[in-house]
């Protein structure tokens, strides 16, 4: 085949992937170029054939220059699709939490109701306290949160920092997914875990101010708290979601519906324990050790605050905000 008749053959294409890449410049987006990977693989083909057959500079440097380019563009463009996939991971949680506010105040009041509720009781009627704890349990924190430091009483049960950070993993996602789970139950599994771990932790921390050990116990979770507890919450507006399906499927069948509230919830689902994940990082890695009490409080009241954020503001005004 000769140069010319070659050019002839393909100059049509050509000049359309020329045509597409000056509108990907201008940021002009069209339906047609997702055809650019394709054009982009045949431009290969055509420049390597054109430098086998030494069809001359000039047009073995146009198809080079086309490949260079295309190809620029086509990375560009996969480096855009990553960032965007990267900005809705990071704010789909936020948005349905707020899409999901009325679920997301009664999960609060589920949980804050009852752990306030038992920190008052240290004060006025201790029984409350004695009549969720066991002996154990009390007997546990006073070891921990007692004369000594409970950073030492960690490293003495746990015997490292990673392995206190696997058995928080372990417990506290086993609890969100736990509750998240227990929503299918007509949201009565998620009500009831949501407002039990309120009791058991206002409980807790009802009987460290009876005890007078409240200080301790409050700088070591000040750095973790925020996720922890936040993240819980987000579990228990995750398994309420899947109930709610299960009460008043609609025109579907309760497994339908389920499967398509599921679908909208993911974000929550995710969420949650993601948020609790990160709690046992820090638990483990940051709470767990000897810093300066002034320090933890410090960066706990700093991720309180980063956490509200993010919550109240990450995706507003986005398209996927409805």
């Amino acid at each position: 085949m000769t140069q010319l008749r070659f050019e002839q053959e393909h100059s049509a294409r050509w000049a359309e992937t020329e045509a597409l890449l000056r509108a990907a410049r201008l940021r002009q987006w069209t339906p047609d170029q997702v055809r650019l990977p394709g054009l982009y693989r045949q431009l290969c083909a055509d420049l390597s054939l054109a430098q086998h057959r030494m069809y001359g500079a000039r047009l073995c440097g146009r198809l080079n220059a086309l490949v260079i380019d295309t190809r620029e563009i086509i990375s560009k463009g996969a480096l855009l699709n990553r960032r965007r996939a990267l900005t809705r991971f990071w704010s789909s949680c936020p948005l349905a939490v707020r899409r999901e506010w009325r679920l997301f105040w009664l999960a609060m009041l589920l949980f804050w109701g009852p752990f306030f509720a038992f920190i008052i009781a240290a004060y006025h009627n201790e029984r409350w306290i004695f009549a969720v704890l066991d002996e154990s349990t009390m007997s546990s924190m006073d070891e921990m949160y007692g004369e000594n430091s409970p950073v030492h009483h960690l490293r003495e049960k746990f015997g490292s920092n990673f392995m206190m950070f696997a058995f928080y993993v372990e417990h506290n996602i086993g609890i969100g997914l736990r509750t998240i789970a227990g929503g299918v139950l007509a949201t009565l599994g998620a009500v009831v875990s949501t407002a039990l771990q309120g009791i058991l932790l206002g409980a807790a921390f009802g009987y460290t101010h009876y005890q007078g050990n409240a200080e301790r116990l409050y700088t070591f979770a000040a750095g973790h708290s925020s996720l922890e507890l936040m993240g819980l919450v987000i579990c228990g507006v995750a398994g309420m979601r899947l109930g709610m399906a299960v009460l008043n499927p609609g025109n579907l069948s309760r497994a339908d519906a389920l499967k398509v509230t599921a679908k909208q919830a993911l974000p929550l689902i995710y969420g949650g324990p993601t948020l609790v994940f990160l709690a046992a990082f820090v638990e483990g890695f940051w709470s767990a050790t000897d810093t300066p009490a002034d320090m933890k409080w410090m960066v706990g009241g700093l991720l309180w605050v980063l956490l509200g954020s993010w919550l109240l503001f990450a995706g507003r005004g986005g398209p996927d905000e409805a």
